[in-house]
This record gives structure tokens, sequence and C-alpha cells, in this order.
């Protein structure tokens, strides 16, 4: 009963965070993307953005503990039968592979979230951009805004 308790708030947490806005929140898209893979993206209606982040971030992070639970793996070999030294070979391989895959991670986590911030700024631009126009006539150039 209370597992379908919190799934039903984390729910309505979710669905309230998504509801179409007229204007976005540079902040809200930072967090959503920082904590859930594409989630800034999505708020922001970048749907194409939003496949993207999720497919890169979830190899990087299958990778991750792929590598991680093969270096334990090997680690663990290892330390029962130390003397062959092939087994810590493999285990440092791993473990180095684990540790690039995750700052690979951390780094792409950081630039979509960066991503999701400015695309949140930039969401009415399209709608603002017509409304201020660069006129030529008679000679002249004006600027009109139309409300």
């Amino acid at each position: 009963m209370r597992k379908k308790i919190l799934i039903l708030i984390f729910s309505c947490f979710v669905w309230g965070c998504f509801a179409s806005e007229v204007e976005k929140k540079p902040f809200k898209a930072a967090v959503l993307s920082f904590i859930i893979p594409g989630g800034g993206q999505f708020y922001n209606e970048s749907y194409w953005k939003f496949g993207a982040v999720c497919a890169i971030e979830g190899t990087l992070i299958g990778l991750t503990a792929y590598n991680y639970f093969k270096s334990e793996n090997y680690y663990n070999k290892y330390k029962t039968n130390p003397e062959n030294e092939d087994y810590y070979d493999k285990y440092s391989d791993y473990y180095y592979k684990s540790q690039n895959t995750l700052w690979w991670l951390g780094t792409f986590i950081f630039i979509s979230t960066i991503d999701a911030y400015v695309d949140a700024h930039l969401f009415n631009f399209d709608k603002e951009k017509r409304r201020i126009r660069l006129e030529f006539k008679d000679n002249a150039i004006s600027l009109a805004y139309y409300f």
C-alpha cells in the first residue's frame, strides 16, 4: 500500500512539473535535467533532445555500471588468487574504464543541465521575435514593435 501511495505522489509531482506553461522557469528546467535524464528537455518541450539525452545518459550509466561490476569481479578473483597478476591487470583496466565513463556521464549531465537552462530562457523567442520588426520604407529604417 505504501508503495502505491509513493508512486501516486511521484506521478503527481512529475505531471505537475511537466505541465505546459506560457513561460518556462530556467531553474526548474535545470533541476529537472540534473535529477531526471532528459527531464529539463521534456519540460522545455524539446522532445528530440529529450530522446537523445535519455539515450546517451542511459548508455553511459549502463557502461559505468558494467565496468564497475566487472572490475569488482576481477578484484575479488585477485583477492582469492593473489599470485595471478592477470586478474589484477583486468581489474585495473575495468576500474579505469568505469572511472572514465563516470567522468563522461558527469560532463554530459552538466552540459544537458546548461542546455535545459538556456532553452528555458529562449522558450518564447520565436513569438517575441515576430513582435519586433525592422522595416525599410521610403529610404528610412524603422523599428516596429507589435503588441
